[in-house]
């Protein structure tokens, strides 16, 4: 029992050492040697700022993958009728492969049923022969195929067609979170909000940030494919490293930053390149570089794994040197799927357009074993090695050594390629700039309430419940430190409604202890022991509490479900507070009793 108690008093002392310096930036200011740096930060209401709002036209993303899934098959049909005819797809001209295209027409019905019509016999055969080997071209989609007007129907499960819808809007929350983030700015609050509306805001911009926001964020993202270049380790040169030294001389924060020109990691270094823990940071500074003409930075999120035991030793992001030509646009692929090859490796197989397979075709051919970037606007998703010249329009990009991790790298870049290709325009439907409404004045009141509401609660507690009243008190303080701890360490903005939900939290935090407190005095009145009527009182107050706190909770997960702004900021205050006032008045409280009714040994309680 004692060792416990040890264990619980090394496990509380240690967070609230942790907690005391992780909200000290908060409070003043601390040298750059402090190895925690992030800060509370003030919404909207308090700190001024853009607010702004998009929908996603997600149905056009839905037409785009029937109307994708209709051109691949009508693609394989049309390769079917090369190969009947003793014809190699890849090594017919251009004109050879339209006019067997104009033999299969695509019609889009509707956003979920497309048609794909035959013209002749031939072609209807041609059908048959990839029917008969089940070569559909998506297995997640329904076929039905009629002889007599010779067409073949497909159709989208409603199922599938939701899951699109909520796949792209949450990539799209994601870009819009990683195109401020790759601006230096403050971190934003993103969240989707409906079926598919999405809020932006952006606390402590100033007017010249706020036009630079909207021209960012107003961009489409777009799915590209440059080389790399490799001929000139431009970003290892010795410039570029004198521009670094300088900026981490000025940069505190960017001190890791450092250039790579090789090494054994699951990023290539491509001749050279710069990598840094956060993609804002190298943002900064690729913005001080005077970039070559024909080129452009990328930047590539890294994850290795150095001992290949399946776990990520590091992670971080790497500026790429580009070159600046687009050999190919999402407007050239066609479809994206992920499979094993004939070794066994999980790998992405890519299938393009009549355009795209020309395209793809020459670039490769021309670009043996470089690295061919594939970006979601300027962001390196991936990078192969091209080996070969690859002809037919079709291209297969392997994803390393093989394993779990390797399968989950290709699902992903396969969503990514989808995605990218699909036609789901944002529109902006609301963009505000928000003064600081309520300002310094209203800060400054709502931590005077703040103040106030504690010192009114712990002295009642002190006054009505004497010692244990002083305990109750100094549980609420470190408390109310956790709460802070949470904002900061989620990165939450706080509001006025905010602040509202901390003091609302000390009124739970007092109720538990008030039921707890109770409950030991029904103990003590029945003729039990301190040490047993305290045990006891914890026992049976923890089912009333929990209940209680969890109903509490229930209503604040709605709130932040369904809301948004200052409404969602009281949402996430109130439930991070239940949770510490939880914490803190079962775990914390009991044992500072345990401890003063071990150490002093009373015949009664002061309670």
């Amino acid at each position: 029992m004692n060792k416990k108690r040890n264990w619980r008093a090394i496990f509380t002392w240690t967070l609230l050492g942790f907690s005391v310096a992780y909200a000290l930036p908060s409070a003043v200011d601390m040298p750059s040697w402090w190895p925690f740096k992030k800060h509370i930060r003030g919404g909207l209401d308090l700190a001024g700022g853009l607010e702004l709002r998009y929908t996603v036209d997600w149905k056009q993303a839905v037409e785009g993958k029937t109307r994708k899934t209709a051109e691949t098959l009508q693609a394989a049909i049309a390769e079917q009728l090369a190969k009947t005819a003793n014809e190699t797809w890849g090594d017919l001209p251009k004109e050879k492969q339209d006019a067997y295209r104009a033999r299969i027409k695509v019609t889009v019905v509707d956003l979920d049923k497309a048609t794909v019509t035959l013209a002749d016999d031939g072609a209807w055969a041609a059908y048959d022969a990839l029917e008969s080997r089940s070569q559909k071209p998506d297995e997640t989609l329904e076929y039905s195929a009629s002889a007599t007007d010779k067409t073949v129907t497909v159709y989208l499960p409603d199922q599938e067609a939701q899951k699109i819808r909520s796949e792209v809007v949450k990539k799209t929350r994601d870009d819009l979170e990683k195109r401020v983030g790759g601006m230096g700015l403050i971190d934003p609050d993103v969240r989707v909000t409906g079926d598919s509306d999405i809020a932006v805001q952006i606390p402590g911009v100033d007017e010249t940030q706020m036009d630079v926001v909207r021209s960012v964020l107003g961009r489409t993202a777009r799915l590209t494919m440059r080389f790399v270049d490799r001929k000139e380790p431009w970003l290892g040169s010795a410039e570029v490293k004198t521009k670094l030294d300088a900026f981490k001389a000025t940069n505190p924060s960017a001190a890791a930053m450092e250039v790579r020109l090789g090494g054994q990691h699951e990023c290539a270094a491509y001749g050279g390149a710069i990598r840094a823990k956060n993609k804002s940071e190298l943002a900064r500074f690729v913005r001080t570089l005077t970039v070559p003409a024909n080129h452009i930075i990328g930047y590539e999120h890294c994850e290795d794994d150095t001992d290949r035991d399946g776990v990520i030793d590091d992670k971080y992001w790497q500026a790429v040197y580009l070159n600046a030509k687009v050999e190919l646009t999402g407007e050239n692929l066609a479809r994206a799927r992920m499979n094993y090859s004939q070794e066994g490796k999980p790998a992405v197989y890519l299938d393009m357009n009549g355009e795209g397979a020309q395209l793809f075709s020459d670039a490769t051919g021309s670009n043996i074993g470089e690295y061919l970037a594939i970006m979601l606007d300027d962001d390196v998703q991936s990078a192969p090695v091209i080996k070969s010249k690859i002809g037919g329009g079709r291209a297969e990009i392997t994803m390393g050594a093989g394993g779990a991790r390797a399968a989950k790298e290709a699902q992903a870049l396969t969503q990514v390629l989808e995605k990218g290709a699909f036609n789901a325009p944002v529109y902006k439907v609301h963009d505000h700039a928000v003064g600081p409404s309520l300002g310094r004045d209203s800060v400054s009141a709502g931590a005077t309430a703040l103040i106030i509401g504690f010192i009114l609660v712990a002295g009642f507690m002190i006054l009505y419940y004497r010692i244990s009243g002083v305990i109750a008190a100094v549980v609420l303080t470190f408390n109310i430190l956790l709460i802070f701890v949470m904002l900061v360490s989620f990165n939450t903005a706080i509001t006025l409604p905010g602040i509202a939900g901390i003091i609302l939290t000390m009124g739970m935090a007092v109720d538990a202890n008030v039921l707890i407190f109770e409950r030991i005095r029904e103990e003590i009145r029945a003729g039990k022991t301190p040490r047993i009527a305290v045990d006891l009182g914890y026992e049976k107050a923890l089912s009333s509490i929990v209940d209680g706190n969890i109903t509490t909770a229930l209503t604040g997960f709605v709130l932040m479900q369904f809301t948004s702004g200052p409404i969602h900021n009281f949402a996430v205050t109130l439930i991070i507070g239940l949770a510490t006032s939880v914490f803190a008045s079962v775990f914390v409280a009991r044992l500072v009793f345990n401890y003063w009714v071990a150490a002093k040994k009373p015949t009664a309680l002061s309670i």
